[in-house]
């Protein structure tokens, strides 16, 4: 079943998002990589993992299915690449539940209802001769010679073993869910407050005037009646505290998402506009992951000098206070251009951090600018990976996330020729 551009209907996906899900959430425990992760989603979680641990951070995560509003997840984008694979992008929603430790005490601690996004990457034809990488040494090489025994380790591999894969991922806090917490706890407290401010103004406005007096006939009558007119005012009145409460509430936090509203919608719009005439295959979810992937390798990579994601001027990490960072699920597009062969689009990402401060957790509000950079004629290539990448003088493969020149002919490589690479990334 389909509904605008969701599909309902895909147990595959489910599977893959929930396993991955699974996967992950065992990572914050024990430090393993999820099977289902690509090389280099994995990678930038080894780059937390050694973050958090620098820091004696220990994040634990809990992921809840029960209150999902879809027990499948819904595939709301598929990317079919000029190559052997095809990605979808897969949504479900889960109960997450964070505690973050420090020095082995808990510091902090959330719950929130979130939208995980997974872009899940497969291999169209198993029998392809395409090239990928060793999940076991990351040596490229045939699909075929992996499944008869890699060349450099001699590792088999089912095709499973390959792929699909998650090639991105990101969450996003789901709004309504604040809203539907604080419905039935807020109405409470203001029908029981108005309740009881009633019913005590009756009281000792009637002991006041002589109404009540203690030993006479009608004492309980006038006491009984006191009540039912708290009972019966208080929740009235309570009842309409509690819903112009809730209005002022929603009118402020209207006018507050108006402000990025406007922002996001034009990104969601302009921007895929734009890159298809570049790019007919241009995906805004699947671009979305690519470049929270390389924000969280520019935060999480504590040198740049060798880093291939980055290909800009000369800077030192400022970032390395953060420990933890969550796509809020708002982006400003700000321009796009060419030169020459390539394209650049500078975007402003909003994002939730939790940064390290002594022995506290802070958790704010940041803004990052990031302009990224690729080849217009780059052939699209979801099974592309950063950890294996071809030279293109002398045609090595390398770990590019170690080297940014070649290993065995020396000349620089430079990942915009392959895939979207960082060119200015800062703090708004």
């Amino acid at each position: 079943m389909s509904f605008f551009n969701l599909t309902f209907n895909n147990n595959e996906n489910t599977e893959i998002v929930d396993k991955f899900i699974d996967e992950y959430a065992q990572w914050h425990n024990t430090g393993k990589t999820p099977d289902m992760g690509s090389l280099d989603v994995n990678y930038t979680l080894e780059l937390q993992k050694k973050r958090l641990d620098e820091n004696n951070v220990r994040k634990e995560v809990v992921f809840d299915t029960k209150e999902s509003s879809f027990k499948q997840a819904l595939k709301c984008f598929t990317v079919t690449d000029r190559g052997d694979y095809k990605s979808d992008v897969a949504c479900k929603d889960y109960k997450v539940t964070e505690t973050f430790f420090v020095n082995n005490k808990k510091k902090k601690k959330r719950k929130n209802k979130r939208n995980f996004y997974a872009t899940i990457t497969r291999l169209l034809n198993q029998n392809a001769g395409g090239a990928v990488a060793c999940p076991n040494c990351g040596a490229i090489s045939d699909v075929q010679d992996l499944l008869t025994g890699c060349k450099s380790c001699g590792t088999r591999f089912i095709i499973d073993d390959l792929f699909p894969k998650v090639t991105n991922f990101y969450h996003i806090k789901d709004e309504a869910d604040l809203i539907r917490k604080i419905l039935k706890p807020s109405m409470l407290i203001c029908v029981l407050g108005m309740i009881a401010t009633v019913m005590s103004y009756s009281l000792i406005s009637n002991i006041n005037n002589g109404n009540i007096v203690q030993g006479s006939d009608d004492f309980v009558f006038q006491i009984v009646q006191c009540v039912i007119v708290g009972l019966i005012y208080g929740t009235v009145s309570g009842y309409i505290l509690w819903a112009a409460f809730i209005l002022i509430w929603m009118m402020i936090g209207a006018i507050k998402s108006l402000f990025l509203l406007g922002p996001h919608v034009r990104a969601k719009t302009q921007l895929p506009k734009v890159m298809r005439q570049i790019d007919p295959n241009f995906s805004y979810e699947f671009f979305i992951g690519k470049v929270i992937n390389l924000m969280k390798l520019m935060i999480f990579s504590d040198d740049y000098t060798n880093l291939a994601a980055y290909d800009g001027k000369p800077m030192q990490n400022t970032f390395k206070d953060i420990v933890d960072i969550s796509y809020d699920g708002t982006v400003r597009y700000n321009t796009l251009k060419t030169d020459g062969n390539y394209c650049y689009v500078d975007i402003t990402v909003y994002t939730t951090v939790t940064k390290v401060d002594g022995g506290a957790l802070k958790s704010s509000k940041e803004k990052f600018r990031v302009v990224v950079c690729k080849n217009i004629h780059a052939i699209a290539n979801a099974g592309f990976s950063i950890k294996n990448v071809n030279c293109r003088s002398c045609g090595g493969s390398f770990d590019a996330t170690r080297e940014h020149n070649c290993p065995y002919c020396g000349n620089p490589y430079h990942l915009g020729n392959d895939d979207w690479v960082v060119i200015e990334f800062n703090k708004e």
